[in-house]
């Protein structure tokens, strides 16, 4: 993804340079790429910035909460407590529920009746289920 937000600024950049406006840029990206893969809003955003001066291609590093988390402390903590929530989880790992939940879903884990398990079910959770 950022690979392709990268190529769609460099065409950006050229359409500024050919002075073309914003919702021109945007109409022509559409054409070729589909109208799901950038906004128009965004191309305007961009557009502002090159108007500014800003002719970074980049993205910048934003503060805040990291959006990564270690998968493998997740699966520790579920391992240790199966009924953990995703915000005691976040809170432990010092990152947002979403992120949790996405991360989650990414590992195949499903809440069923209070408890993480993973999504598909082998012999040895199988096992491990019947001992809660």
């Amino acid at each position: 993804m950022e690979e392709q937000d990268v190529h769609f600024r460099h065409i950006l950049l050229y359409y500024f340079r050919k002075r073309k406006n914003a919702t021109q840029a945007h109409k022509k990206l559409c054409a070729v790429y589909g109208n799901e893969d950038l906004k128009k809003r965004q191309c305007q955003n961009r557009f502002a910035s090159f108007r500014s001066g800003d002719f970074s291609l980049k993205n910048i590093q934003r503060s805040g909460r990291p959006v990564e988390v270690d998968e493998t402390h997740i699966k520790a903590i579920i391992n240790s407590d199966r009924h953990s929530t995703t915000r005691d989880i976040a809170e432990k790992l010092n990152v947002s529920h979403t992120c949790i939940e996405k991360s989650l879903k990414k590992l195949g884990y499903v809440k069923k009746l209070d408890l993480w398990i993973p999504h598909q079910l082998k012999e040895i959770h199988l096992a491990s289920a019947i001992r809660f």
